[in-house]
């Protein structure tokens, strides 16, 4: 039927009209009209009973899907998530911790605001300005996110003082919509309890993200003047955000344990299962985002498209495919249980941080094996001009070793670099190799026996192939930490350049076999809690039981890490990405 479209009042309800529920009879469905009440039996009621037994269930206006404001709302999620990914690469635990961390903050705002907007949202005025606030937060989380450098020094903390006001804006603005909820909702008893405690938690947080921003350091000056006269900023560190974690956390679980508390605001008849799993079709398709990206890396840069990284390619489309399946195949539609429900969309907290990390890493161990392959070629070529002027002599001249050399480099890598890249200091840093290679040459006579003049050539080998190591992890936008890249910049070492980013591939495999482990446990516990009585039995527990020891496995394999040699083949293989692959399509079938 056709509903005129009514004007957009101030204030909404969340109530249906004329309609409550009462503990009378609580097998009537709050849907089905009751049959008409003889006037004289109402009058004959005694008064105090309609504002209290009558009026204790209200009966709230739950939508059947999501609402296009929602979904609005969805999408300054995914942009936060997409932009901040982009600008933190991770390539040590302290920039893991910190992607991690930024991650939870980002999720457990959004989860608030939802917790909000599945139970109470209507349409009004006063709706949609909180909304628009809301997606102002989200604007403050883009901006922070460019700047999210917890756990380092900097200059100042100016942006994290302004980050911790819009954690309290964010707050304050779901305390004044709680508030809005309860004079609708005051007559109804059992409502005014939960809804005040959710308004507290609310409140309290607010109070302390306010309380905790002045706790940030005031800028400090070191002294002196920089170039332009103007006083020198004092690095500081601070830990204060660690405190936003916990905060964030606390108020969740708080809330999520008044609605399992008290049932008549809890999850059930509304679309909360659809709100989570249409977040997880999100981040789903941030990895599918991620993946393409790392294939462009490749490309775009001319090189050689092998069997190989196809094959990787393949295995990461695959997993981010039997993820999807492995989490909705085990959803159901039908209510589980209100405290099982409550655990179900909370338990998507760790679901959702470990399912951005195992998507991340694989994009990530793309590149890598691209990386060992562009490797082994360039050392392979630059060792055979290398070992052929040592043991053979073949040159006239330490100019033709330069020119030989010099091609090799460049046809490897040079001639591949990216235009985002700036080769400048590699390029001095090749013809500082070159050129000791090229003068120990003159030295060598006719023999190798002249250790120095070998040991010289060695050494310019050493420098040469470290500025093509670096160069080509520059092509592919895979850099060192901070504190790793100055050690480098002073100590010149092939070894030393290759261990380097070698540490940021293991930190990436532990993070990505504990994560995809993690990721198989936890699909599979929400898939055990929601599993319907008519499907409880023995084959299918054993097969969620199989799961289980799937997940521990993958997790486990992180182990591999302390037996060297068995690392070393198993990380320079092709099997990492596989490996995973494998053990998800088995606990698809």
């Amino acid at each position: 039927h056709h509903e005129e479209k009514q004007t957009l009042s101030f204030f909404k309800s969340p109530l249906r009209e004329h309609g409550h529920v009462t503990h009378h009879d609580h097998s009537v469905h709050p849907d089905i009209e009751s049959k008409p009440v003889d006037p004289r039996l109402a009058t004959s009621a005694p008064s105090e009973n309609q504002d209290g037994d009558i009026h204790d269930d209200p009966n709230f206006h739950h939508h059947a899907e999501a609402t296009t404001a929602e979904l609005f709302y969805d999408l300054f999620f995914v942009a936060n998530l997409t932009t901040f990914t982009a600008n933190l690469e991770i390539n040590d635990n302290s920039s893991l911790k910190a992607y991690v961390g930024f991650f939870c903050l980002l999720w457990l705002t959004w989860y608030q605001v939802t917790l909000y907007d599945v139970c109470f949202s209507t349409d009004s005025v006063s709706e949609r300005v909180a909304k628009a606030i809301h997606f102002s937060v989200m604007v403050g989380f883009a901006i922070m996110g460019v700047e999210w450098k917890v756990g380092q020094y900097v200059k100042d903390f100016h942006i994290y003082k302004a980050f911790g006001y819009v954690l309290v804006v964010s707050c304050v603005t779901l305390f004044l919509q709680y508030g809005v909820t309860l004079l609708y909702c005051k007559k109804y008893r059992k409502t005014v309890k939960p809804i005040l405690r959710a308004m507290g938690f609310t409140l309290l947080s607010a109070i302390l993200y306010g309380a905790l921003t002045p706790a940030f350091p005031k800028e400090k000056f070191t002294g002196a003047l920089d170039d332009f006269g103007d006083p020198i900023p004092r690095l500081q560190k601070s830990n204060v955000y660690i405190a936003w974690y916990v905060i964030g956390i606390c108020e969740t679980a708080l809330t999520v344990a008044v609605s399992c508390k008290w049932r008549i605001i809890s999850f059930k008849g509304t679309h909360m299962v659809q709100r989570m799993s249409l977040l997880t079709l999100i981040i789903l398709g941030e990895g599918i985002i991620v993946i393409c990206k790392s294939i462009s890396k490749v490309i775009k840069n001319d090189y050689h498209w092998t069997s190989q990284v196809s094959g990787q390619v393949i295995c990461a489309v695959l997993i981010i495919y039997f993820l999807y399946m492995l989490y909705f195949d085990r959803m159901h539609k039908e209510h589980f249980g209100t405290i099982k429900q409550q655990i179900w969309s909370f338990t998507h907290f760790p679901l959702h941080v470990v399912f951005v990390l195992v998507l991340q890493g694989i994009s990530l161990l793309i590149i890598w094996r691209q990386a060992v392959i562009l490797l082994s070629g360039t050392y392979n070529d630059l060792f055979n001009v290398a070992s052929t002027a040592i043991n053979e002599q073949s040159f006239k001249n330490g100019s033709q070793l330069y020119f030989e050399m010099n091609q090799t480099a460049y046809l490897r890598v040079f001639n591949h670099v990216s235009k985002n890249v700036d080769p400048e200091k590699a390029l001095l840093q090749l013809d500082s190799g070159l050129k000791q290679m090229a003068n120990a040459y003159g030295f060598l006579g006719k023999s190798a026996s002249n250790a120095t003049a070998v040991s010289e050539i060695n050494n310019g080998f050493s420098v040469v192939y470290a500025a093509c190591v670096k160069t080509l992890f520059d092509t592919l936008s895979v850099s060192v930490s901070k504190k790793q890249a100055v050690n480098l910049e002073k100590n010149k070492d092939a070894d030393a350049m290759l261990a380097a980013y070698v540490n940021v591939f293991e930190l990436v495999y532990s993070y990505v076999f504990i994560a995809g482990g993690f990721s198989l446990i936890i699909t599979t516990f929400l898939g055990t809690i929601s599993l319907p009585s008519h499907w409880k039995r023995l084959s299918q527990y054993i097969r969620l039981d199989l799961n289980y020891l799937f997940g521990i496995a993958l997790v486990l394999l992180c182990a591999v890490r302390f037996k060297k040699t068995a690392f070393e083949k198993y990380i320079v293989s092709s099997w990492m990405i596989p490996t995973i692959a494998l053990v998800y399509f088995v606990c698809v079938i």
